[in-house]
């Protein structure tokens, strides 16, 4: 009796994973497809990208003899940490520029890896329309930089799906434990990871309420089955949340422009070509178009997709020290689209699909390879200029192209509609020369850095370069040093200024003396 069992059981053991080797072939190709832009560059041209960079150079050498008299880490709880905890530790082992590429990596895979683990969860089987989601890898969220924020995602995705699982387990104790431990561990990668955890909860939960309220079986007691577990879990990152200097600084709202939404209604597709952008956008729009009465939601996603649109369309540009908000609430829907969502729909459908998305997937990352390959000459011409600046010499860094021109060529400096992505490229001051730069993020309510006086009033931490005009000026607006506090008295303070990206036909400033006149950097000395 138990032979034949024996031996049924090792057949259907060998079937099951007959069937998935085509998947994981699959996941392993996407992932290769994805990461292979990561090789042709050393320096990836995403917009925050370098800056966070050099603070986890800075933290993996605290005892630095140049660096150390500028800067000094500030570890203490904030939302921010995941990257920073991982680059210090990484960036002790490795080179600065591989080990920052591993951490693109990281950033890049974790919502996609979350999507897959989600709907593996969510419907119980092993689908190939997560794997879609690499349609979004490449998102406006990764090439402004956004590391923390992308990772967040993903361990929110994951955490969401342990909850789900153990509530279908109905092991309360366990799902509010892996309820918890997602709590903290999202709080330290991003705040915004941390929402979209207790959005997917509670959009899970209130669906079964749903469920039982539909069919008259509801009582008080369901609802304090759902929500105190909800309470238990979010509790010790309410009090991480308070202890945190993020928790104590004032919240203040940004405008809202109507122009910016519509520009920023495709930012999960967003790559530097408009027309790649378009294209997957509607290739996306049309598929679930056809597939309408063929598709299957997660319980609770509907929901979970329409509150994402509503903060879309309300939130201000900025948020208690927040931005983007619209932005990254676009990546989360679409993201959702492909974790929380099963087309049922017939093999021929499937595979054409199939093909136009794996198509759509392999040309996006053939143009973003290619779009770093050509910015190799803007790091080139970067290294070029500061090749003679001297450790601890500091930097005043301008830019000739201002953030109303997001669409001005050349295509591989900017964000169509969103962003120019060369303005903290200058972080290699601090990486590659161990020269001070004023733009460092070292916010202490967001970043584990303090900067060391008297380089503390030549920083301003969380803004752009200013513009190369601005110092021709004999005397600065109120408006000006409000971002540019340092300016007071740069010709005193800084010993060079490094402009990037410059306009054609650009004026000179008086009392510069140029060092390196390149097409996309140029250095001066300050003559005293």
């Amino acid at each position: 009796m138990h032979a034949p069992l024996a031996k049924t059981s090792a057949t259907h053991v060998r079937s099951m994973r007959e069937a998935a080797w085509p998947w994981r072939a699959t996941a392993v190709v996407l992932a290769i497809v994805l990461l292979a832009p990561l090789l042709v560059i050393d320096v990836p041209p995403l917009s925050d990208y370098p800056n966070h960079l050099a603070r986890f150079f800075i933290l993996a050498h605290p005892d630095d003899p140049v660096l150390s008299k500028m800067y000094a880490p500030h570890w203490t709880i904030l939302p921010n940490l995941g990257m920073d905890v991982i680059g210090a530790g990484l960036l002790r082992i490795t080179d600065p520029h591989t080990g920052g590429r591993i951490l693109l990596a990281l950033s890049l895979l974790a919502p996609v890896g979350g999507a897959v683990v989600y709907h593996r969860v969510a419907f119980g089987c092993r689908s190939y329309w997560p794997l879609a989601s690499g349609l979004v890898a490449y998102n406006a969220a990764f090439f402004m930089g956004f590391m923390n924020f992308l990772l967040s995602l993903g361990l929110a995705l994951v955490g969401a799906a342990a909850w789900i699982a153990l509530r279908r387990r109905q092991r309360s104790g366990w799902k509010t434990l892996a309820g918890a431990s997602a709590a903290v561990a999202t709080f330290f990668t991003h705040i915004f990871g941390l929402a979209f955890l207790f959005l997917l909860i509670g959009a899970e939960e209130a669906a079964e309420l749903r469920n039982r309220w539909s069919s008259g079986t509801v009582t008080a007691r369901d609802f304090m089955k759902a929500a105190i577990p909800i309470l238990i879990a979010l509790a010790p990152a309410i009090v991480l949340y308070r202890l945190s200097p993020f928790g104590d600084t004032a919240t203040s709202l940004g405008a809202w422009h109507a122009i910016v939404k519509l520009m920023r209604l495709f930012s999960a597709f967003t790559i530097p070509s408009m027309d790649l952008t378009i294209v997957t956008a509607v290739a996306v729009i049309v598929a679930l178009v056809a597939m309408r009465r063929h598709l299957a939601f997660a319980p609770g996603l509907p929901l979970a997709i329409a509150v994402l649109a509503v903060v879309y369309i309300a939130a201000p540009v900025r948020m208690k020290g927040g931005s983007y908000i619209d932005l990254r609430a676009a990546v989360m829907i679409a993201l959702l689209l492909f974790a929380g969502v099963q087309p049922r729909i017939a093999r021929r459908e499937a595979m054409m699909f199939g093909v136009v998305f794996a198509a759509l997937i392999l040309v996006r990352s053939a143009y973003v390879a290619a779009t770093w390959i050509e910015s190799r000459d803007d790091l080139a011409d970067l290294r070029a200029a500061i090749a003679g600046v001297e450790p601890g010499a500091r930097v005043l860094v301008a830019t000739g192209s201002s953030r109303e021109r997001t669409m001005a060529p050349p295509a591989r400096r900017t964000l169509p509609g969103v962003y120019r992505l060369t303005y903290h490229l200058p972080a290699l001051l601090l990486i590659d020369r161990r020269a001070f730069w004023p733009l460092l993020f070292a916010d202490p309510a967001q970043q584990p850095v303090s900067i060391l006086p008297p380089f503390d009033r030549m920083s301003h931490p969380l803004t752009e370069p200013v513009d190369w005009k601005v110092l021709a000026n004999a005397t600065f607006s109120a408006e000006t040093l409000r971002w540019s506090r340092y300016l007071v008295d740069w010709r005193a303070d800084f010993d060079y200024v490094l402009l990037i990206d410059p306009k054609p036909g650009f004026q000179a400033v008086e009392k510069l003396s140029p060092l390196h006149d390149g097409e996309f950097a140029k250095l001066y000395r300050i003559d005293r």
